[in-house]
Protein backbone atom coordinates (compact mmCIF):
# COMPACT_ATOMS: atom_id res chain seq x y z
CA UNK A 1 0.00 0.00 0.00
CA UNK A 2 1.53 3.32 -1.22
CA UNK A 3 0.46 6.46 0.42
CA UNK A 4 1.93 9.30 -1.53
CA UNK A 5 -0.15 12.35 -0.37
CA UNK A 6 0.73 15.84 0.30
CA UNK A 7 -1.85 17.25 2.44
CA UNK A 8 -2.02 20.59 2.16
CA UNK A 9 -5.31 23.08 3.45
CA UNK A 10 -5.98 25.30 1.17
CA UNK A 11 -8.04 28.24 2.82
CA UNK A 12 -10.56 30.84 0.72
CA UNK A 13 -11.48 34.44 2.21
CA UNK A 14 -14.87 35.43 1.28
CA UNK A 15 -15.54 36.74 -2.20
CA UNK A 16 -12.33 35.88 -3.23
CA UNK A 17 -10.92 33.34 -5.49
CA UNK A 18 -7.03 32.94 -4.70
CA UNK A 19 -5.43 30.60 -2.04
CA UNK A 20 -5.07 31.90 1.44
CA UNK A 21 -2.56 30.10 3.82
CA UNK A 22 -1.53 26.62 3.54
CA UNK A 23 -0.39 24.06 5.97
CA UNK A 24 1.22 20.79 4.82
CA UNK A 25 0.22 17.64 7.09
CA UNK A 26 3.43 15.79 5.73
CA UNK A 27 5.58 14.38 8.43
CA UNK A 28 4.39 12.14 11.35
CA UNK A 29 1.32 9.93 11.04
CA UNK A 30 0.84 5.95 12.69
CA UNK A 31 0.01 3.14 10.39
CA UNK A 32 -2.37 0.15 11.50
CA UNK A 33 -3.22 -2.70 10.04
CA UNK A 34 -6.49 -3.88 9.38
CA UNK A 35 -7.58 -5.81 12.92
CA UNK A 36 -5.37 -3.35 15.11
CA UNK A 37 -2.53 -5.89 16.07
CA UNK A 38 0.35 -3.44 14.18
CA UNK A 39 0.20 -0.23 15.15
CA UNK A 40 3.89 1.97 13.99
CA UNK A 41 5.25 5.46 13.38
CA UNK A 42 5.22 6.37 9.69
CA UNK A 43 6.07 9.06 7.83
CA UNK A 44 3.72 10.78 4.87
CA UNK A 45 4.41 10.86 1.88
CA UNK A 46 5.56 6.87 2.23
CA UNK A 47 4.14 3.70 1.98
CA UNK A 48 3.65 0.86 4.63
CA UNK A 49 6.93 -0.96 3.49
CA UNK A 50 9.12 1.48 4.24
CA UNK A 51 7.60 1.92 7.87
CA UNK A 52 7.45 -1.63 8.27
CA UNK A 53 11.08 -1.74 6.93
CA UNK A 54 12.15 1.46 8.56
CA UNK A 55 11.15 -0.90 12.11
CA UNK A 56 12.80 -3.95 11.26
CA UNK A 57 9.39 -5.65 10.83
CA UNK A 58 10.55 -6.51 7.43
CA UNK A 59 13.78 -6.88 5.15
CA UNK A 60 14.12 -4.69 2.28
CA UNK A 61 10.75 -5.26 -0.19
CA UNK A 62 12.60 -4.38 -3.14
CA UNK A 63 15.38 -7.58 -2.51
CA UNK A 64 15.21 -10.70 -4.51
CA UNK A 65 11.96 -12.71 -3.84
CA UNK A 66 10.71 -10.35 -0.72
CA UNK A 67 8.48 -8.39 -2.81
CA UNK A 68 6.35 -12.17 -3.15
CA UNK A 69 7.54 -13.02 0.74
CA UNK A 70 5.61 -10.18 1.93
CA UNK A 71 2.29 -10.09 -0.50
CA UNK A 72 0.56 -10.42 2.66
CA UNK A 73 1.02 -6.03 3.33
CA UNK A 74 -1.07 -5.69 -0.20
CA UNK A 75 -3.94 -8.01 0.74
CA UNK A 76 -4.62 -6.27 4.51
CA UNK A 77 -5.91 -3.12 4.95
CA UNK A 78 -3.86 -0.13 6.37
CA UNK A 79 -5.02 2.88 8.11
CA UNK A 80 -3.19 6.48 8.24
CA UNK A 81 -3.88 8.34 10.98
CA UNK A 82 -2.58 11.87 12.16
CA UNK A 83 -3.49 14.40 14.69
CA UNK A 84 -2.89 18.26 14.06
CA UNK A 85 -3.43 22.12 14.90
CA UNK A 86 -4.17 24.85 12.39
CA UNK A 87 -1.38 27.52 13.25
CA UNK A 88 -4.12 30.60 11.87
CA UNK A 89 -6.93 31.59 12.91
CA UNK A 90 -9.76 29.68 11.27
CA UNK A 91 -12.57 32.49 11.90
CA UNK A 92 -11.11 34.38 9.09
CA UNK A 93 -11.65 32.08 6.48
CA UNK A 94 -15.32 31.48 4.73
CA UNK A 95 -14.04 27.80 3.54
CA UNK A 96 -11.57 25.28 4.26
CA UNK A 97 -10.37 22.85 1.63
CA UNK A 98 -8.35 19.47 2.26
CA UNK A 99 -6.26 18.66 -1.18
CA UNK A 100 -4.63 15.63 -1.91
CA UNK A 101 -1.84 14.80 -4.19
CA UNK A 102 -2.26 11.48 -5.13
CA UNK A 103 -3.80 9.05 -2.59
CA UNK A 104 -2.82 5.23 -3.77
CA UNK A 105 -5.50 4.26 -4.17
CA UNK A 106 -8.55 2.97 -2.42
CA UNK A 107 -9.63 5.03 0.58
CA UNK A 108 -12.30 6.47 2.95
CA UNK A 109 -11.26 9.79 4.04
CA UNK A 110 -12.52 10.42 7.84
CA UNK A 111 -11.73 14.31 9.07
CA UNK A 112 -12.58 14.16 12.96
CA UNK A 113 -14.58 11.05 12.73
CA UNK A 114 -16.77 12.01 9.70
CA UNK A 115 -16.36 10.63 6.19
CA UNK A 116 -15.50 13.17 3.86
CA UNK A 117 -14.59 11.29 1.29
CA UNK A 118 -13.23 8.44 -0.60
CA UNK A 119 -10.40 7.74 -3.23
CA UNK A 120 -10.00 4.73 -6.03
CA UNK A 121 -7.60 6.70 -8.61
CA UNK A 122 -3.70 7.43 -7.56
CA UNK A 123 -2.87 9.68 -10.81
CA UNK A 124 -5.67 11.84 -9.81
CA UNK A 125 -5.98 14.62 -7.01
CA UNK A 126 -8.68 15.11 -4.67
CA UNK A 127 -10.01 18.30 -2.93
CA UNK A 128 -12.80 17.79 0.39
CA UNK A 129 -14.53 20.70 1.76
CA UNK A 130 -13.65 20.57 5.32
CA UNK A 131 -15.21 24.00 6.17
CA UNK A 132 -18.17 22.63 8.30
CA UNK A 133 -15.97 20.02 10.26
CA UNK A 134 -12.86 21.96 10.99
CA UNK A 135 -11.94 22.72 14.29
CA UNK A 136 -8.21 24.12 15.84
CA UNK A 137 -7.65 20.74 16.76
CA UNK A 138 -8.28 18.02 13.93
CA UNK A 139 -7.93 14.07 13.48
CA UNK A 140 -7.35 12.65 9.86
CA UNK A 141 -7.72 8.88 8.82
CA UNK A 142 -7.60 7.03 5.73
CA UNK A 143 -8.54 3.84 5.59
CA UNK A 144 -6.98 2.22 3.16
CA UNK A 145 -8.87 -0.69 1.22
CA UNK A 146 -6.25 -3.48 0.13
CA UNK A 147 -6.18 -3.00 -3.52
CA UNK A 148 -5.61 -6.41 -4.80
CA UNK A 149 -8.88 -7.87 -3.13
CA UNK A 150 -10.77 -4.26 -4.51
CA UNK A 151 -9.32 -5.39 -8.10
CA UNK A 152 -11.14 -8.43 -7.73
CA UNK A 153 -14.21 -7.25 -6.52
CA UNK A 154 -14.28 -5.33 -9.44
CA UNK A 155 -13.38 -7.91 -11.90
CA UNK A 156 -16.14 -10.01 -10.30
CA UNK A 157 -18.97 -7.21 -10.79
CA UNK A 158 -17.99 -6.41 -14.39
CA UNK A 159 -20.20 -8.86 -16.61
CA UNK A 160 -20.71 -6.82 -19.71
CA UNK A 161 -17.75 -8.38 -21.23
CA UNK A 162 -14.07 -10.29 -20.72
CA UNK A 163 -10.92 -7.71 -19.81
CA UNK A 164 -7.86 -9.36 -20.50
CA UNK A 165 -5.61 -10.30 -19.06
CA UNK A 166 -7.26 -11.66 -16.39
CA UNK A 167 -4.15 -12.54 -14.58
CA UNK A 168 -0.68 -12.43 -15.97
CA UNK A 169 1.32 -14.98 -16.61
CA UNK A 170 3.06 -16.94 -14.21
CA UNK A 171 6.26 -16.69 -14.89
CA UNK A 172 5.40 -12.89 -14.05
CA UNK A 173 4.39 -13.52 -10.57
CA UNK A 174 1.97 -10.88 -10.78
CA UNK A 175 -1.56 -9.50 -9.48
CA UNK A 176 -4.59 -10.21 -11.16
CA UNK A 177 -7.09 -7.55 -12.22
CA UNK A 178 -4.96 -5.19 -12.45
CA UNK A 179 -6.67 -3.77 -15.23
CA UNK A 180 -9.75 -2.67 -12.68
CA UNK A 181 -7.84 -0.10 -10.59
CA UNK A 182 -5.69 2.84 -11.03
CA UNK A 183 -2.79 2.47 -8.54
CA UNK A 184 0.58 2.98 -8.63
CA UNK A 185 2.20 -0.21 -7.55
CA UNK A 186 0.62 -3.43 -7.43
Amino acid sequence: MHLHLLLILALFRAGCVVAGPSYSLSGSWRVSNGNGSLELPATVPGYVHSALHQHGLIQDPYYRFNDLNYRWISLDNWTYSTEFKIPFNLSEWQKVKLIFDGVDTVAEILFNNVTIGKTDNMFTGYSFDVTNVVKDVNSLKLQFRSAVQYAECQSKAHTSYRVPPECPPVEQKGECHVNFIRKGLL
